[in-house]
């Protein structure tokens, strides 16, 4: 049996899990309703503003876990800008300062971008990440 060396990789009770799955949800809904009405510098601008910070924090990799098996729902998945600005605000819930990365494949053939959370320089998610992608913009 395995046992769990700190906090950052114990599990999370069913109770715990279900919070966590809550706040995914409602960031998700805030995000769905604005991404497509508002300016990405603007959303992130609101994003940024925390209203009530969360009582409980949790490490970015699991967050990012936890996003991409919440919003997934069968084959469907939310698209990757959605799934980072979801990751991106529960990280900022937590007082981390994430950063929003746009970028295109190395070698791209269309005009498909792709979206990542980085935190401190660290690429945290959600999967799968940068993915062989280079930086177009930031936004912190």
């Amino acid at each position: 049996m395995r046992m769990p060396s700190d906090a950052t990789t114990s599990s999370l009770s069913l109770v715990e899990r279900a919070i966590l799955a809550v706040r995914i949800w409602r960031a998700y809904l805030l995000i769905r309703r604005k991404v497509r009405r508002v300016e990405l510098p603007l959303l992130i601008e609101h994003l940024n503003r925390i209203s009530r910070p969360a009582r409980r924090r949790h490490p970015a990799p699991r967050l990012s876990r936890a996003v991409d098996r919440s919003l997934r729902i069968g084959s469907h998945r939310p698209t990757c800008l959605v799934n980072s600005l979801v990751l991106f605000r529960l990280l900022r819930e937590q007082s981390e300062h994430p950063e929003l990365v746009i970028g295109l494949p190395e070698r791209p053939t269309s005009k498909d971008a792709h979206a990542w959370v980085e935190l401190d320089g660290r690429e945290v998610g959600p999967p799968p990440g940068r993915a062989g992608h280079s930086q177009l913009a930031r936004f912190a």
